[in-house]
């Protein structure tokens, strides 16, 4: 699809999520009691937002789908990290495209992609965004994906004690679906969706920030007016600019599962940037920053959460490096050379 489209269809999702989705629904959403109940806000809006078709826009087209490739999904999920949607989109747009390519049953409401903790007994996955809110779960265990319908009650959210969760069954719950898929394909996949997702975030963190100082008045001026808050701006938006760049350069692929080094390098520039850009929003916003009223902590929770619930930073590193080492001496020459030169910089 070429950029100018792909522009379109970013800008076409984030106006539809505004209108469904605003932040004041957002908490809403994640303050509800019981995300399951059918008639509550959480199903609700997700019956909305599924019923838009872009959460089946990795689907082939022969199955119902819209048949995008990866490089077009991306946008879609640097639109929901924009716009702090609660539910696991990019989860349930794997799930639902593997699971009919396999021609099996899709069932209804969000999808989340948990992985399996080893235990002696039963079934526990590890912390995942969104999964308070996921009618069912696709369990990574044992080199394939299982899918199963959620647990009535999980251990909560680390980050957001409702919307995420940790799932945990007692006994092995019935098998609903399986797929064949890697595990390194899942956790690329992962990487390159939580790039795009935290690349959003991050563009509406700088957003708001350069609002709030164009705005916000101190001895008699803006405050983007001071030189101090305008390199502070400027580091956070060469942040967002870098978390941006990379998650494209992860979902380049025409295939529909991006390649695992290019994808945990992209989480990891992206997780690099997590930590600098919520200092600077923070003390941008001074005290009122950390309030509930403001909007800004709904993304600096999702931005700590996208990076504690993933790939290490020290993981990512080491599987590109060893992508390196195993390639040939030339792109490890240039690779070297390339960063010497930007040191030297």
């Amino acid at each position: 699809m070429p950029q100018s489209l792909q522009q379109d269809l970013y800008d076409e999702f984030s106006r539809a999520l505004a209108g469904l989705c605003p932040l004041e629904r957002v908490r809403e959403i994640e303050a509800a009691a019981d995300a399951a109940d059918p008639q509550g806000v959480a199903a609700r809006t997700w019956r909305e937002i599924d019923a838009l078709g872009y959460v089946d826009a990795l689907t082939p087209a022969d199955l119902g789908g819209a048949g995008l490739s990866l490089a077009d999904a991306e946008g879609l999920w640097r639109a929901a990290g924009a716009a702090a949607l609660p539910y696991p989109l990019s989860d349930t747009m794997l799930a639902r495209a593997l699971l009919r390519s396999a021609g099996q049953r899709v069932p209804e409401g969000p999808i989340a992609l948990a992985r399996a903790l080893p235990g002696p007994s039963g079934l526990r996955c590890a912390q995942t965004p969104g999964a308070g809110l996921a009618r069912s779960v696709l369990v990574q265990r044992d080199g394939g994906l299982l899918l199963v319908a959620a647990p009535a009650v999980s251990a909560p959210g680390l980050f957001r004690p409702r919307a995420s969760a940790a799932p945990a069954w007692s006994e092995s719950p019935a098998v609903l679906g399986r797929v064949a898929l890697p595990d390194e394909a899942v956790q690329a996949w992962r990487n390159a969706a939580d790039a795009a997702g935290i690349a959003g975030a991050l563009r509406a963190v700088l957003d708001r920030c350069v609002a709030f100082v164009g705005e916000r008045q101190q001895f008699g001026r803006p405050l983007g007016r001071f030189q101090a808050i305008q390199q502070e701006i400027s580091v956070l938006a060469e942040q967002a600019a870098a978390a941006a760049m990379a998650a494209r350069m992860a979902c380049a692929s025409g295939a529909m599962l991006p390649d695992a080094a290019l994808a945990a390098s992209a989480r990891l520039r992206a997780c690099e940037a997590i930590p600098v850009a919520c200092a600077i929003a923070h003390a941008v916003h001074g005290a009122i920053g950390i309030t509930e009223e403001l909007a800004l902590g709904l993304y600096t929770t999702r931005l700590h959460e996208w990076r504690a619930a993933g790939m290490s930073e020290d993981d990512c590193a080491e599987l590109v490096g060893r992508r390196l080492m195993a390639s040939d001496s030339r792109t490890l020459l240039e690779f070297v050379r390339g960063m010497m030169a930007a040191i030297a910089a």
